[in-house]
C-alpha cells in the first residue's frame, strides 16, 4: 500500500504466521514487540502519541492524549489479573486515546466512547489483527471497497447501525462503548461492552461543575506539554470555552477566527468580546481571501481517508487553517466540534420527555414548535408516534423499495435517510439487502427513542470528526476535538433532557459552567452563523468541474448511479437543505474512490485518470 495517510497503528497477536502482513502496511515501523520478539504494535505514530508501560508481564500502550502519568498507570496495571478489570481505570482518565492492554494470554484494544477513536479487526490467515484504520486492514487483506456500503454512503442521513459499517469486505468494526478482547496466541476474540451511558438525572446547576471539570481536564491534557497550541475561536459557546481554559495552561495559545464578511456573520464581534477575558491569547483573524472557497480543490490530491466523508469537500479550507496554525508554531489545533450534539442534544429527547414528564415537556415543545414554525398537527402526530426502532427502520426500508415518501417524524429514532433519483436499481437493491441484514439483529442504543437518537448523534459526530482529523498530515498540527473526550461526554449526558433541549435558553449548560471565566455579555449570545451562502457560492463557481466529474464517474462504472441525472441536478440552483442534498454525499463517495484509485495507480505504475 502506498500513499500518504495519517498516523495509525495495528495490533498483532504473538504468532509467527504474520510476517508478510506487516509488509503490506504503509510506512510501517515496529513500535513495540512481544517478549518473543514478534511485533506487537506496528504503524507510524509521533513519539508523543505513544506511551508504553510495563508491570511484570503485563503491558499497556496508550495512544493519543491521556492525563495519567506512567507511574500511576504502572501501579494500576500491576493490580489487575484480567483485561476486564481495566474498566475501572479507563473510566477515570481524561483525554482522547486508544488503549491496548496485555494481561496473561489476552489483549484488550479499545477506542473512545464517542467513536472518535475507533477499532477495526480482520481475520488474516489463522490469526486476527486489529487497527485504528479500516484501510490498513484492507491493505493486508488485499480487498477493494464494498459496493453495498458505497451505495449506502450516498444517502444523506444514514441511520444507526448502517452508518457504522466499514466500506471494506472482511473488515469488522468494534462499536463505540466496546473493546476487542483478542487471544494473545490464537485467533479467539470477543467484543465486550465496557461503558454504559449515565442516567440523565442532574439539573443544569448540578451538572455545570462536572462539565467544567471534564472540559478543563480535556484541555489541560493537551496543553500541559507547553509549546504553542492553537484553537478555533468562532465566538460560539463551543470553541470559545476551550480558548478560555487553554489560556490558563503552560502553552502559548493562538486563536483563529474566520470572518466571512457577510451581514449575517457576527462571529468576529462575539470572538472579540470573549477575547477580553483571555488577553494573553494571540488572536488571528482570517478573511475569505485567506481561506479557499467551498468545493475548491476538486482536482487536487486528497489525503487518504479510510472511508468516505463529506469532510473531503472542505479539504483545502481545513488544510489552509492548519497551515496558518503551523506558521504560528502550533503543535496541535483544538476545535469545538461535537459541542452541538453534546450541549443541545437530539430533538427526539422531547419525545422521551413528553412520555416521562408531560408537564415539564409541554411548554418546551410549544416553544420549539413556535420558533421552528411547525404545524400543531405535524408536531402532535410526531409525538404520538410510538413505533419501536425495528418498525421505524422497516418503514424506511419500505419507502426506499417503493419510492414512496417516508413517514416523516420530527422526533424519530434517528435521521431519515434521503438520496436523489440518480441511484440505479442495482444500488437500491444493495441498500435494501443491507437494511434487511440490519433488521435481523437490530437493538437500540437505549430503551427510549430520544435517548437512542441522542447517542446515535454523538456516535455519528465521532465518526465524522475522526475522518476530519485524517485530513491532516505529519507536518501540520494535529486536530483535536475535546468535546468528544469520554469524560466530557459523560458530564453532558448526565443532564436532564430539559437542561439540554431548551428553546428559551441556548446551551445553558455551558453558560452556567463558564459563568466565571467568560464575560457576562458574551454569555448572552443566542445566534449561530450559517455558512450556506458561502457553500452556494462555491458550488456555483465549481459547477462545470462537478459536471465533468459526473461525466467520468467511477460510481457509474460500478453501476451505482445514473450520471446524466446528476449532471442535470448540478445545473439547477444550489439547495443545501433540499431533498437532493444526498448529491454532496454522492460526490464525496466519488472523490473518495478516486483518491483510492490514485493509490493503486501509484503502486502499479498505471495511468493517471482525472
Amino acid at each position: 500500500m502506498v500513499g500518504c495517510i495519517s498516523p495509525y497503528f495495528a495490533v498483532f497477536p504473538d504468532k509467527d504466521v504474520l510476517g508478510q502482513a506487516t509488509d503490506r502496511l504503509p510506512a510501517a515501523q515496529t513500535l513495540a514487540s512481544h517478549p518473543s520478539g514478534r511485533p506487537w504494535l506496528v504503524g507510524a505514530l509521533p513519539a508523543d502519541q505513544l506511551l508504553l508501560v510495563e508491570a511484570g508481564e503485563r503491558r499497556l500502550a496508550v495512544i493519543g492524549h491521556c492525563s495519567a502519568e506512567p507511574e500511576r498507570l504502572r501501579a494500576e496495571l500491576a493490580q489487575i489479573d484480567d483485561v476486564a478489570q481495566f474498566d475501572r481505570i479507563a473510566r477515570t482518565l481524561d483525554g482522547s486515546f486508544h488503549l491496548v492492554v496485555v494481561v496473561g494470554d489476552q489483549m484488550r484494544i479499545q477506542g473512545s466512547v464517542s467513536g472518535l477513536r475507533r477499532v477495526f479487526h480482520a481475520h488474516v490467515g489463522t490469526a486476527r489483527i486489529a487497527a485504528d484504520r479500516s484501510d490498513v486492514l484492507a491493505a493486508v487483506l488485499g480487498v477493494s471497497p464494498d459496493p453495498d456500503v458505497l451505495a449506502l454512503r450516498m444517502f444523506n442521513g444514514l441511520p444507526y447501525p448502517l452508518s457504522e459499517l466499514p466500506p471494506w469486505p472482511g473488515v469488522e468494526h468494534v462499536p463505540a462503548w466496546h473493546y476487542l478482547s483478542l487471544g494473545l496466541h490464537d485467533g479467539r476474540h470477543r467484543v465486550v461492552q465496557w461503558w454504559h451511558p449515565p442516567e440523565a438525572e442532574l439539573d443544569v446547576t448540578a451538572a455545570a461543575p462536572l462539565l467544567r471539570t471534564a472540559l478543563a481536564g480535556a484541555v489541560d491534557t493537551r496543553t500541559r506539554g507547553g509549546g504553542v497550541v492553537s484553537a478555533d475561536l468562532s465566538g460560539g459557546l463551543d470553541s470559545t470555552p476551550l480558548c478560555a481554559l487553554a489560556a490558563r495552561g503552560p502553552a502559548k495559545v493562538v486563536a483563529l477566527t474566520f470572518s466571512s464578511g457577510l451581514d449575517t456573520d457576527d462571529d468576529l464581534r462575539w470572538a472579540k468580546i470573549a477575547h477580553q477575558s483571555f488577553p494573553s491569547v494571540e488572536h488571528v483573524v482570517l478573511s475569505p481571501e485567506d481561506i479557499p472557497g467551498f468545493y475548491a480543490g476538486l482536482d487536487g490530491e486528497f489525503p487518504l481517508l479510510d472511508e468516505p466523508s463529506v469532510a473531503m469537500l472542505s479539504t483545502p479550507r481545513i488544510l489552509s487553517r492548519l497551515h496558518t496554525a503551523h506558521a504560528h508554531g502550533s503543535r496541535l489545533h483544538m476545535d469545538g466540534l461535537g459541542g452541538d450534539q453534546l450541549l443541545t442534544g437530539s430533538l427526539s429527547l422531547y419525545h422521551d420527555l413528553l412520555w416521562q414528564r408531560p408537564w415539564t415537556a409541554l411548554p418546551l415543545i410549544r416553544g420549539h414548535r413556535l420558533l421552528a414554525g411547525l404545524s400543531l398537527s405535524e408536531t402532535f402526530a410526531s409525538l404520538a408516534d410510538r413505533r419501536d426502532l425495528r418498525a421505524w427502520l422497516a418503514d424506511i426500508r419500505h419507502s426506499i423499495a417503493t419510492g414512496e415518501p417516508p413517514r416523516r417524524s420530527l422526533f424519530g429514532w434517528d435521521v431519515l435517510p434521503k438520496c436523489g433519483p440518480w441511484l440505479t436499481a442495482e444500488a437500491r437493491e444493495r441498500v435494501l439487502a443491507r437494511f434487511d441484514a440490519a433488521l435481523e439483529s437490530l437493538e437500540p442504543l437505549a430503551p427510549t427513542r430520544g435517548r437512542h437518537a441522542d447517542l446515535a448523534a454523538i456516535r455519528a459526530a465521532g465518526r465524522d470528526l475522526r475522518l476530519l482529523h485524517q485530513l491532516g498530515s505529519s507536518d501540520l498540527p494535529r486536530m483535536e476535538s475535546p468535546f468528544l473526550d469520554d469524560r466530557v461526554v459523560e458530564a453532558c449526558l448526565q443532564v436532564r433532557h430539559e437542561g439540554r433541549m431548551n428553546p428559551f435558553e441556548f446551551k445553558s449548560l455551558m453558560k452556567t459552567a463558564m459563568a466565571s471565566l467568560l464575560p457576562a455579555e458574551f454569555l448572552t449570545r443566542q445566534s449561530k452563523t450559517d455558512g450556506t451562502p458561502l457553500a452556494a457560492e462555491g458550488f456555483t463557481e465549481q459547477r462545470d468541474r462537478i459536471i465533468q466529474i459526473w461525466r467520468e464517474s467511477r460510481l457509474a462504472e460500478l453501476g451505482l448511479i445514473h450520471p446524466d441525472v446528476l449532471v442535470e441536478r448540478v445545473k439547477q440552483p444550489y439547495s443545501f437543505r433540499g431533498p437532493d442534498w444526498g448529491m454532496e454525499l454522492t460526490l464525496t463517495v466519488e472523490l473518495w474512490l478516486r483518491s483510492r484509485e490514485r493509490v493503486l495507480q501509484g503502486a502499479n505504475g498505471g495511468d493517471n485518470r482525472s
